[in-house]
């Protein structure tokens, strides 16, 4: 809000007159307007989502203190999660808990780190990597900031323990220090922390790392995650941009890439990497001076479908503004075939430290061009190597894939802060869209799609489809997975979503197609949702896991239009206010939610801006963006025009018995007057300068006071003063 702060001191300043009031009050109203024109509303959901017990599965793990959840890994039809002092085994049926890997520090350990200064929380073992391989399992732990990393083989349906392996540049010290990690054709890479102050970041794969210091590598990096294409293993990662440096601090979202086949350099580089390229992410809202999110948050895994009849493998990723700016989320799509074109672009350097960054003309750079693959990067001269050593950077930024952010969101109160993917989910009409699913640090959940990306062009239509609040409105989502698993009862496949925060796990289904709020043809159409069709044998909602999706039967859904032909009831009721048929009328003050059990209104109006399923519409008022900056202007005017007012009135009453005089108001000449002596007699003859009296404060018994200063004719000052700046102490009264 601080262009209303803004433009209130302007109006303050600039309101002291009755001609000036009229203009800050239009300023102020083109403040508003023109920043709201900016900064549209954001895509309202469709519908918004209090779940029932009954909906959702709950795991909570050690009641007695935080767990901290973090880490999920799936193993067959469990699920590996990551905590504190503890690997929990839980089921993704019923989230029930199977037997757990339990990993206490050592007394010594706990002891020596609380000697360091820390607290028994945290001087505790925390799970900050957790990777299934062949047949084994492998973890690591901050154990009392001395990291530790174990190795366990699965035999006899149980994980059991190996040997113990030393966690320094596999495992962070801290547990809130970010790190990712990945196995690639057998070897661990990691992106993390080597050292107890946290200065030492590091992309490590035994025996190789970036080069220790170097801000041309990483500059205070926090790594958000890891994923391997081909060849090469990308890390996605926030740092501070060295490029801005000259301008300021800022911080910049990176992909970096190292080469699989990477062995190192000969001599002094046979211990770095001699492949190590980085360049920025672009997740910005377009225009001649572009609004950029500038700090990645979460990531998905790779998706691969078809886009525009086109294709493509992409990575989604959640980007915010930083903490002290406009409070701003964004959801990037980035196609991998953009982001190896951008190493294969032009390098960035910088000649020297006043100079600005620029593209490294391509004849300067070395032949066989650095960063790429080779059979034996330790043949490779020292020239190429050298060389990268200083142009670690790309000069291009990896353009988002249909070049506008999907989703965003402007709140005060809540970011975006992980997500999850479910890929190319299939409508009867045999289109395909990937759901996305966004994860807040307001406890909230939203799911949405584009509604255009199975189109020609490249565009982006958002469709919030839902709001689900899973938890508080205070607790942050930590991590957000979509997992589909065969239903032991009835023998099909369904899907789910699992949700964490630090000291809870939930699942939840991905759709809520067959509610008690979903009653007709144009209200199934209208929700956009892909799980989602109307069927027309069974006159009912139905979501994509039944059996009869692909048996030839009549299933009605457009995703695009939200609007069916054939469809007997019309338009969608979503569009025009009506009140719920399952509303319970004989209890005020209570509504039903999705399957029609009754909630308390305020629990349902809480910090919403559009209907809950299954409520009534008839109360609720959205004000648009021109509304509510006509409304503040015209109530900033009005306070203004009675404030001058009653100001106005108030002044002339109290300068009533003043005398009349440009000057009386002035405070300095106030007391200049208060301090002269009184005179003992009256003077009526003329002053000898006339021109004085203007100089002169009025006095209060109306007596003319006449002064005679010795001047210098020659050059016209003073000449009983030495300095022209000296403070006057005493003037010399000549009374004529």
């Amino acid at each position: 809000m601080w262009w209303f702060v803004r433009g209130l001191v302007v109006v303050v300043r600039w309101g002291l007159t009755s001609s000036r009031v009229a203009f800050s009050a239009t300023l102020l109203i083109h403040v508003l307007s023109t920043t709201c024109a900016i900064w549209q509303e954001d895509a309202q959901p469709h519908s918004y989502v209090i779940l029932a017990d009954y909906e959702v599965k709950r795991f909570y793990g050690n009641k007695s203190h935080f767990d901290y959840f973090k880490l999920l890994e799936r193993d067959g039809e469990s699920l590996l999660v990551g905590a504190r002092n503890i690997v929990y085994n839980i089921s993704l049926h019923n989230l029930t808990e199977n037997k757990p890997l339990e990993w206490y520090s050592m007394d010594a350990h706990v002891n020596l780190c609380q000697l360091k200064g820390k607290f028994e929380d945290d001087c505790q073992n925390y799970i900050r990597v957790l990777l299934k391989h062949d047949n084994g399992l492998f973890i690591c732990g901050t154990n009392a900031y001395k990291p530790m990393c174990r190795n366990y083989q699965y035999e006899d349906d149980e994980y059991k323990f190996k040997k113990d392996l030393p966690g320094q540049g596999s495992c962070p010290y801290d547990p809130n220090h970010n790190s990712t990690a990945i196995y690639a054709d057998g070897e661990l890479y990691v992106a993390t922390v080597a050292d107890f102050s946290a200065n030492d970041a590091l992309i490590y794969r035994e025996p190789l790392r970036t080069a220790q210091f170097d801000p041309n590598y990483l500059n205070v990096p926090n790594f958000v995650s890891s994923l391997t294409v081909g060849d090469f293993v990308f890390f996605f990662f926030r740092e501070t941009a060295i490029e801005y440096i000259n301008c300021g601090k800022t911080v910049y979202s990176r992909v970096a890439r190292v080469c699989k086949r990477d062995q190192g350099g000969p001599n002094k580089f046979r211990s770095h990497w001699t492949s190590f390229l980085k360049a920025r992410l672009n997740c910005s809202v377009g225009g001649e001076f572009p609004f950029y999110f500038n700090e990645i948050q979460s990531t998905s895994e790779v998706v691969e479908g078809v886009y525009g009849g086109k294709k493509a493998q992409l990575v989604y990723g959640v980007f915010t503004t930083p903490l002290n700016s406009i409070s701003g989320s964004a959801v990037c799509a980035f196609r991998l075939q953009d982001i190896l074109g951008t190493f294969d672009g032009a390098f960035k350097e910088q000649e020297g430290m006043n100079f600005n960054w620029l593209p490294v003309v391509p004849n300067r750079v070395p032949e066989p061009r650095p960063g790429q693959c080779v059979n034996d990067s330790r043949t490779l001269p020292d020239v190429p190597l050298n060389f990268i050593k200083s142009h670690t950077l790309m000069d291009q930024a990896v353009p988002a894939f249909w070049g506008h952010p999907i989703a965003i969101k402007t709140s005060l109160k809540s970011r975006f802060t992980q997500i999850a993917v479910d890929p190319q989910v299939k409508t009867p009409d045999g289109k395909t869209y990937d759901v996305l699913f966004i994860g807040t640090n307001s406890g909230k959940v939203l799911k949405a799609i584009n509604a255009e990306s199975p189109s020609i062009d490249k565009t982006v239509n958002t469709v919030i489809i839902e709001e689900i609040q899973v938890f508080a409105k205070n607790v942050t989502i930590t991590n957000l997975k979509v997992y589909r698993s065969v239903d032991p009862e009835t023998g099909l496949e369904e899907g789910q979503l699992i949700v964490v925060s630090d000291n809870e796990i939930l699942s939840i289904k991905l759709q809520r197609c067959y509610t008690n709020r979903i009653t007709s043809c144009s209200e199934c159409v209208a929700l956009k949702d892909p799980y989602c069709a109307w069927d027309e044998k069974n006159q009912k909602c139905t979501s994509a896991g039944s059996p009869k999706w692909s048996a030839g039967q009549s299933f009605l859904q457009n995703v695009a239009l939200g609007y069916h032909a054939r469809c007997p009831d019309g338009e969608c009721a979503f569009n025009t206010p009506q009140r719920s048929p399952h509303q319970n009328p004989g209890r005020p003050g209570r509504r039903n939610d999705l399957m029609g059990n009754t909630i308390p209104t305020s629990l349902a109006e809480t910090d919403h801006k559009g209907p809950v399923f299954g409520a009534s519409r008839d109360s609720e008022h959205i004000y648009t963006a021109e509304t509510l900056a006509l409304a503040v202007g015209t109530s900033i005017v009005a306070s203004l025009l009675l404030g001058f007012i009653t100001g106005y009135f108030f002044r002339q009453r109290c300068q009533s018995d003043e005398v009349d005089t440009s000057y009386g108001g002035d405070p300095y000449l106030e007391q200049q007057r208060r301090s002269m002596p009184r005179m003992s007699h009256e003077a009526s003859a003329p002053p000898l300068m006339n021109h004085s009296d203007a100089f002169l404060p009025p006095s209060s018994n109306n007596k003319t006071i006449n002064l005679v200063l010795n001047v210098n004719p020659k050059n016209g000052k003073n000449a009983n003063s030495s300095a022209d700046n000296k403070p006057v102490q005493k003037v010399k009264k000549i009374y004529l």
